[in-house]
Order: C-alpha cells, then structure tokens, then sequence
C-alpha cells in the first residue's frame, strides 16, 4: 500500500492522536506529582459539573460525605464485577479499605489540573473516533487500517472507563498501574497504523535481522519491567506522602525499601544494553530515514530517562521532574516498539528495500 490522496486526513488524525496519547500521559503524570488525581471526585463530571468549582463556597457544605457516598455506591458495582471475574481479593480491597472512601478537602489548584487532564483525555477520544470514521474509505484497499482504528477506539473507551474506576477507588494503587498499561497498549496501537500509513519512507537496510530483532524484543521487554518497577516506587513514594507529610519529603527514598533500589541500579543495565543494541543496529543494518533518527534519539532519551531518575533520587523528588521522568520513559518504549517495526518490516519486504535505494 502506498500513501495516497484520500488517506492524508487518516494519516494526519493518526500522527495528532499519538501527539495527544502522549501530551495526555505528561499531564497525568503532572496529575500525579501534585496529587491532584482526587481533585474531582466523580467522573465524568467533577463536583456534578461539566466546568469545576472555582471556590468552596459554591459546594454546599456536606460536599464530601455526598461525594463519598456516590463513589461508596460506584465501588459496590465494581467489586460485584470483579468477583464475578474471579477477582475477590481486587473486590475485598474496594469494599473494606475505609481508606478510599476518604474524601479530600477542595482545593482549586488541584481540582483544575485533574479537569484539564480530563479534558485532554476528551480530546483524545475524539481525535481517536475521526481518524476511525476516516479510515472507512481504506476498507476496500487496506482493511487491517480499519480493524486497527477500531482496536484503537476501544481501547481509549476502556481506558476511559477504567479512569473512573481510579477516581471511585480514590487511586487504588494497582487499578494505577493498569490504566498506564493500557496506555502503552493504546500506543502500540497507533503507532502501528503511523508505520502501515508511512509505507513511502526508506527501511533500513537488514543484515543477519533475526538477532537484532531479538535483541529489540529484549530490550522492549526489560525496559516494560523497568516501567513497572518505576510505577510501584511511585505508589511508595504516594503512601510516603500520607503516612510521613510533605514536611519530611527529603527522607522518604531512604524508606522506600528494595523495589526502588533494584529500579535505579537496573537503569545501569538498561543502558549498557541499549548501547549493545546501538552497536548492532549499526553493525547489521544500514540505517535510514527514520530508523537512523530513531535509533540515535532512543539512546540519547535514555541517557536523559537516568539524568531525571538520578535528580529525583538525590534532589528529594521535585515535582516537575517527576512527569518528565514518565513521559521519557513511555516516548523510549514508543520509540523501541516503531524502531521493531521498521527492523522487522525491512526483513519482510526485501524487495521495496532495494526500491528504495
């Protein structure tokens, strides 16, 4: 398939949803850093609004016993779903931890942060709907294009759906993790459809390609459990917050225990193995267009992903650090995922390869 006329429209929602994906995953991570993920608490709406508060003046005064209730009544629907999955221990957590039933005071600031994510998240949904409904006209010439898009608009309704569970569990840790899971999941996706689209640029040019795209599924794998192992220190570092107080906030690495240490130091192998990867590509490919661009900015983001984690460790945890340290993270494992297919593509296809050249 090469790009034509009537799939520019399809191939610009496509590059402005992955923007959006991403410039929603930074904000959440700014969500997160200033805890203001309670900052509505209800879903869709915040405090029963389309456009928030700006004051606690205009909640009435037994604003958070109403909206604690509702969310009580939310988690009982929840945790009837999750037992009928099997999940009784996610389903006992929901419904005895009194915990999330706990309702923050309001306080503005954060309750626009939390707003302005979702309103990203809208935008996003949309963007992802569009470029669906444009890719009909591809039905007759490139099905997998449509079968793709609608993978995609699922996707983002379940992660919608999967974000109001995390609001009704006032950020039941684990719940956390999967709604960024779901996130790189939702990535892959769409940067599936941006290689599928972009069948007019170069590949790289492949050389004893099953090694290689190995050692890319390696790296792919390690650097997914690094994320993990990331998200689980924040999740420490939140229940620092609330038993130790932001006055104490300089002493709470050196409480969080084995899970932080072993994510710093495997940073130390990441690297080294990236640069294996490097050596390799350079080795065995003739890398070109995108695939040089990528592989050299994978790299260097790795290095910045370390430079970030190291001033987190050492510089108490400043705020605005912490979401650009996600944000790397989830741009170098977008970055692997599109360099994979670019390396596998060129093994599949040697004959547009030599075209292209």
């Amino acid at each position: 398939m090469t790009t034509k006329p009537n799939n520019r429209l399809f191939k610009r929602l496509n590059l402005i949803s992955i923007i959006a994906v991403y410039l929603l995953i930074l904000v959440g991570g700014i969500v997160r850093s200033t805890g203001s993920g309670m900052g509505c608490p209800d879903w869709p709406k915040c405090f029963g609004n389309y456009v928030p508060p700006v004051q606690a003046a205009d909640l009435p005064d037994n604003y958070k016993e109403i909206y604690s209730q509702k969310r009580h009544e939310k988690n009982l629907r929840v945790a009837s779903m999750m037992r009928t999955l099997g999940m009784d221990k996610v389903a006992d957590k929901i419904t005895r931890d009194e915990s999330i039933l706990i309702e923050q005071t309001f306080n503005p600031v954060k309750t626009w942060i939390e707003y302005l994510n979702r309103i990203v998240g809208v935008f996003v949904g949309l963007f992802i709907l569009s470029g669906f409904i444009s890719s009909f006209k591809l039905w007759s010439s490139e099905k997998k294009m449509v079968i793709l898009s609608l993978m995609a608009l699922l996707l983002v309704s379940f992660q919608g759906w999967v974000g109001s569970i995390v609001v009704s569990t006032n950020l039941l840790p684990g719940m956390i993790t999967f709604h960024m899971l779901l996130a790189l999941g939702l990535i892959a996706i769409l940067l599936k459809i941006r290689f599928k689209v972009n069948t007019d640029k170069p590949l790289p040019q492949i050389k004893k390609g099953n090694a290689v795209r190995g050692l890319l599924i390696a790296c792919m794998v390690l650097f997914l459990t690094q994320i993990i192992l990331g998200t689980q220190v924040r999740e420490a570092v939140d229940a620092m917050a609330v038993q130790l107080g932001e006055a104490t906030r300089g002493l709470w690495i050196e409480k969080l225990g084995l899970t932080f240490f072993v994510h710093r130091s495997y940073s130390l192998f990441i690297l080294a193995l990236h640069i294996l990867l490097l050596v390799r590509l350079f080795r065995n490919f003739k890398l070109v267009g995108d695939a040089n661009r990528l592989t050299w900015l994978m790299v260097g983001l790795i290095i910045l992903e370390i430079i970030t984690g190291t001033v987190l460790a050492y510089w108490a945890l400043p705020y605005m650090v912490q979401p650009i340290h996600l944000f790397l993270a989830l741009v170098i494992f977008g970055i692997q995922y599109y360099l994979y297919l670019l390396v596998s593509g060129s093994g599949k296809n040697k004959t547009r390869l030599e075209g292209a050249h």
